[in-house]
């Protein structure tokens, strides 16, 4: 959001009988106006605040029309009532737009004057088609009782007011023009253009107050206030519905908040539009109606279980450390797009929202079609069964399957085994021949099922920003960033040089390290002894690197390879340094039975077990004590040509 924000809060706890007064209203509005300047930031908050007796019909609907209408397509307008709600007879000329012929109203301070009325969900639209006219996003915000059976406090103190027993007529609807047979604004509070309405309930439930620090809130006002002021991302609608659920429906029973609005693409919006500063959120695990779940499904990068395989989640509390124990396992049982539900380990208090971490994430073995020589096939799977199955599986074919599911497809021949990729002729390696070529052949896959398994590896629960650690990549003519591709030549015979720049830009200490995986299926970490370098606040490092094809590649016809140069960035100290593995060759017999991953430390962080996994699921259980890191992955691409 590039504009100011335009509010108009009102909050009555004093009316004048027979409305009987309220509590906890005015609180609610002078607590949001708090949030609002700290969350979205004083200087471009503009607000009009109504308390008690200033908050009359004509001072409500004047600011309505003139403050909110003062939005413009690149501001946001808000209206947030707290008060008392209540219904009324609709006018005759007014049935075709409510079944029941009676309206939901909000109750301002001198509705029920003389010559005064409640101003009606009819009339609330009307006036905001208004300013929304102009483009801007317009945000309603309703804690107050808007059905025929409500209350707002969870002591049984009615917050509905009686309804009025005056008969109305449609004229005194503001915003309305019934005059002609056309009505514009019918909505149910809100206008036809770019709104959203935040209610406190369902029609039929009762909208409740709470005590939150010794002061009197409504529940859906105290909950959106946590949420906002609990987060430090930049939450969705849907996102602000999800935790102020959870909250509401912790503290008070039959009370349900409700999004609603004409166009369901404004629920996936930032909340008031963009206005809450853009920092990442982290992932949050609660208690809804169909269990507990993590607010990131398929959409944010969640894979599916595989088979016993899925992701694993460290839970803490939303504020607190992510730092010791954690207070519960989560294991995601099923991928919604939008959330995935998980079983939890032990329970907990179902009344808070809790942070969750991810340390141990399902990865897809390598699916291999094996097609061609019988006796071939049976040795290569024999073999296979003797290896790790998690990382390649094999899959018979007859000759001819296209088998487009296979990552890489194995054609056995009296000779040896010819490992290609499926629609490409060339084979991807030598043929393996010789003595022991099946345990070379599954060693081939299984490296390139670790290749493949890290060059794709994401942290869909990150808090860490696309640029925590700035990644320029730079051969003299200019850098090239994350998610870019930098060509580099040879000059004759001398291979050329290039740099590799990692700056940190946030405000706290983080570890990187750079990850070179080459065509030929290589993975080298040595870019720093450790294996990962600290960077303190605002310090940076340099690399200097040597593009290469080699003689015989070269001499063989290759004339250009690609790099994918991985930054892995940390929170916490990591070494991934048992990543390395040296460019495929099945030339060579097998050395020994024990792979690398095998003999592997202990992983020290749930980073370390996240890389561990990429080369093998046999890492045993998870270790009691471990560090939990925030973690995220970037690269850039290097072409290295070399002409004839």
């Amino acid at each position: 959001m590039t504009g100011r924000v335009y509010g108009l809060l009102v909050g009555i706890d004093t009316y004048p009988a027979p409305v009987p007064s309220l509590s906890g209203c005015v609180n609610d509005v002078t607590r949001f106006a708090d949030v609002l300047r700290d969350r979205v930031g004083a200087d471009v908050v503009d607000l009009v605040v109504l308390r008690n007796v200033e908050a009359t019909r004509t001072a409500v609907t004047t600011h309505l029309t003139e403050h909110l209408g003062r939005a413009t397509a690149q501001d946001v307008a808000l209206f947030y009532f707290s008060g008392h709600g209540s219904q009324q007879e609709t006018p005759e000329d007014l049935w075709s737009l409510e079944p029941d012929h009676r309206n939901e109203t909000l109750v301002c301070v001198d509705s029920r004057s003389p010559g005064s009325w409640d101003l009606a969900d009819k009339e609330l639209a009307g006036l905001l088609d208004g300013v929304t006219r102009s483009g801007c996003h317009t945000l309603v915000v309703l804690d107050c009782c808007h059905s025929g059976d409500g209350t707002r406090d969870a002591d049984e103190v009615v917050r509905l007011a009686p309804p009025d027993p005056r008969p109305r007529p449609s004229s005194s609807f503001a915003g309305l023009d019934v005059a002609d047979g056309r009505v514009r604004g019918v909505g149910r509070w809100t206008p036809a253009g770019r709104h959203v309405l935040l209610a406190a309930c369902r029609s039929s439930e009762q909208a409740k107050e709470v005590t939150v620090g010794g002061r009197r809130h409504g529940a859906l006002s105290a909950a959106l206030d946590a949420a906002l002021l609990d987060t430090d991302g930049r939450p969705t609608y849907r996102d602000v519905l999800r935790l102020v659920t959870a909250d509401v429906t912790s503290r008070v029973t039959d009370q349900h908040p409700q999004v609603e609005t004409a166009d369901a693409t404004e629920l996936d919006r930032p909340f008031l539009g963009g206005a809450i500063a853009a920092t990442p959120r982290p992932l949050t695990l609660s208690r809804l109606p169909e269990g507990w779940s993590i607010d990131s499904g398929a959409v944010h990068g969640v894979p599916e279980p595989i088979g016993d395989d899925t992701t694993e989640l460290a839970v803490y509390p939303l504020t607190g450390e992510t730092s010791g124990s954690p207070l519960a396992t989560a294991l995601v049982t099923k991928v919604l797009p939008d959330r995935s539900l998980v079983d939890l380990t032990p329970d907990l208090d179902a009344a808070y929202v809790y942070r969750a971490v991810v340390t141990a994430i399902p990865l897809a073995p390598l699916r291999v079609g094996v097609v061609g020589d019988a006796a071939g096939t049976a040795a290569l799977r024999d073999a296979a069964g003797r290896a790790d199955e998690t990382l390649v599986d094999l899959v018979d074919l007859a000759d001819g399957d296209s088998a487009p599911a296979t990552d890489l497809l194995v054609q056995a021949t009296p000779g040896g085994f010819v490992i290609t990729r499926p629609g490409v002729t060339r084979p991807l390696v030598p043929v393996v021949e010789g003595e022991g070529r099946e345990e070379r052949t599954v060693l081939a896959l299984e490296r390139v099922a670790r290749w493949l398994r890290l060059s794709a590896l994401t942290n869909p629960s990150t808090r860490l920003a696309a640029d925590s650690v700035r990644v320029d990549v730079d051969a003299g003519s200019g850098a090239v960033g994350s998610g870019g591709t930098l060509t580099i030549t040879y000059a004759g015979s001398d291979a050329p040089r290039f740099a590799v720049r990692l700056a940190n830009t946030t405000s706290t200490p983080l570890w990187a390290a750079l990850l070179d995986l080459t065509e030929t299926y290589g993975i080298f970490t040595d870019a720093f002894p450790a294996g990962s370098v600290a960077l303190g606040v605002g310090e940076s490092t340099s690399v200097e690197l040597l593009g290469q094809v080699s003689d015989s590649m070269w001499a063989a016809g290759t004339v250009s390879l690609r790099d994918q140069l991985m930054v892995v960035t940390s929170t916490v100290e990591f070494d991934p340094r048992s990543l390395q593995q040296e460019e495929l060759d099945v030339s060579a017999p097998p050395a020994g039975t024990t792979r690398s991953a095998d003999a592997s430390a202990a992983p020290r962080s749930n980073l370390e077990r996240v890389l561990g996994g990429t080369r093998t699921r046999r890492l045993g259980p998870r270790p009691d004590v471990a560090a939990v890191a925030d973690w995220r992955t970037d690269s850039v691409f290097v072409v290295t040509v070399r002409p004839r």
